[in-house]
């Protein structure tokens, strides 16, 4: 009962957290571009991820599930990382799910991948 209750207050704080991003970014040109530049590294995301990945970590350059690290990077989540929350459109009830930026991981030793990180 209490996990459940921790799971609806993070869903809904995330959702508060979306509403006041994307009053802020459209607010004028400035917080638009600040917008853009993150939203540009992130291209493959759909528009709301992009928006939550911003809010909370504008800085991000190239994020991924811990199994995309984990299986096809041959990445592995560092200790202590806090993972960025998204919605989880896939699931039939309302869930998050978490990616972690590059800067959260680090290569297997001899096989591990740099991500392609797109630049202009």
């Amino acid at each position: 009962m209490a996990e459940e209750y921790l799971v609806s207050k993070k869903y809904h704080e995330i959702s508060m957290l979306a509403t006041k991003i994307s009053k802020q970014v459209s607010k004028n040109g400035a917080e638009w571009m600040k917008y853009l530049t993150t939203a540009a590294r992130l291209y493959r995301y759909p528009f709301e991820d992009q928006l939550l990945i911003y809010a909370q970590r504008p800085d991000a350059k190239a994020c991924a599930a811990m199994e995309t690290w984990n299986n096809k990077m041959f990445c592995w989540v560092n200790r202590g990382a806090k993972g960025i929350a998204l919605f989880d459109r896939e699931s039939e009830c309302p869930r998050l799910k978490y990616v972690f930026d590059v800067s959260d991981v680090h290569k297997a030793r001899r096989v591990g991948k740099d991500p392609y990180l797109w630049e202009r």
